[in-house]
């Protein structure tokens, strides 16, 4: 992350007419928390260009990040009009933001156009996951009525990359509101243990063991939480 930021800020004293390296230095900044510094960033590449869709897909991105999904969903409608025959990734922050707003049944059949263009997007696999169990909990179709179609959605993506802990974070959620809470508890242990600094983390195997009954270390894990925030 700090290598990337470093990179995009080289290119940008070496020319700051580029639209791109405006856009790769508000990802970083993005993914750094660093939301105002983001959109600034984002904002300059569209002014620079204001014809170039890719600065509006990573802005669409920046804005999700920083939890302003209705404005993505303007950005990424925007890099779309500009760019028709848009990438997967355009689709995939459509289908995103989609979820983000609560739009889950367009969210699935944008997510699902992504994977069928590229099935081994791994986030795209996670996302439909996410959208799946959004539409049961919400239970905005007479469809939505199973969870299976989320599990099998979180365990593609598991099985594309074992190592990422969003992935068993998501499965785990998804078997806790199937109340197979021993799986939840597996899949939320090892959310935790690949990634031990991520607040995240710890809040969801927190909340895991509030619903097995076991307070105490409902408490300690949530303790964990705050420590790293």
């Amino acid at each position: 992350m700090e290598r990337a930021l470093a990179l995009a800020q080289q290119a940008l004293a070496l020319n700051d007419s580029l639209p791109t390296a405006h856009s790769l230095l508000s990802i970083a900044y993005a993914q750094k928390q660093q939301y105002d510094q983001a959109l600034a960033e984002g904002e300059r590449a569209v002014a620079l260009d204001p014809n170039y869709a890719d600065s509006y897909a990573v802005q669409a991105e920046v804005l999700n990040f920083a939890g302003r999904p209705e404005e993505a969903l303007q950005s990424v409608e925007q890099a779309m009009r500009l760019n028709p025959r848009s990438p997967p990734w355009y689709l995939f922050w459509l289908g995103a933001t989609y979820r983000m707003t609560g739009r889950y049944a367009e969210a699935i059949a944008t997510l699902k156009e992504v994977i069928s263009r590229n099935p081994n997007f791994i986030y795209a696999h996670l996302e439909l996951a996410g959208s799946y169990l959004g539409q049961w909990i919400a239970q905005q179709s007479p469809a939505a009525q199973t969870l299976a179609p989320a599990v099998a959605a979180g365990q593609r993506a598991l099985a594309l990359h074992d190592s990422l802990h969003w992935n068993h974070q998501v499965l785990g959620s998804i078997y806790l509101y199937q109340q197979q809470y021993e799986q939840a508890l597996a899949e939320m242990e090892r959310a935790v243990a690949l990634a031990p600094t991520e607040a995240d983390s710890h809040a969801a195997l927190a909340m895991v063991l509030s619903y097995m009954g076991r307070s105490e270390d409902a408490l300690e894990a949530a303790a964990d939480r705050a420590e790293h925030a």
